[in-house]
């Protein structure tokens, strides 16, 4: 692979092809073509106490939409972040045109909700040495 796959002036950071997102072990099922994941609340002491109160639910049911359940299904450590773009923008066409903003805006949002975390190898897949992060890409605009 080489070290700047992207052809785009705006991209700056560490290549796609070195990063590998991995699923997070939450509940996940398909509903149509569609994946729907359920992950127990994040709340605090005063919210659980209201929550039992009111009766709610305990968990989160979370549709995912075309994106995002190939964003999914492919982020099983085997495909990174360069195949899921090329993938994306195979399936999807101009709907995820720039392709490395649509997607990494969904991964950066699955990421702060912890369903999804990153594996970080430079030189590829074949590489020994792993690092994990959450910083994906950053962007450089000139102005």
């Amino acid at each position: 692979m080489t070290s700047e796959p992207l052809t785009t002036p705006k991209h700056k950071g560490p290549n796609p092809a070195w990063i590998y997102p991995i699923r997070s072990p939450v509940d996940w099922t398909y509903k149509g073509e569609m994946i729907i994941l359920e992950y127990p609340k994040d709340l605090n002491r005063f919210e659980r106490t209201l929550n039992r109160v009111i009766k709610g639910p305990e968990t989160i049911k979370r549709p995912l939409d075309g994106v995002g359940t190939l964003l999914w299904e492919m982020s099983d450590g085997e495909h990174s972040l360069l195949d899921i773009y090329l993938s994306e923008q195979e399936r999807f066409h101009e709907y995820v045109e720039p392709v490395d903003k649509v997607v990494g805006g969904l991964l950066e949002m699955m990421l702060k909700l912890g369903l999804l975390r990153l594996e970080f190898n430079p030189g590829g897949k074949h590489e020994e040495k792993k690092h994990h992060g959450k910083r994906i890409v950053t962007r450089a605009y000139k102005e």
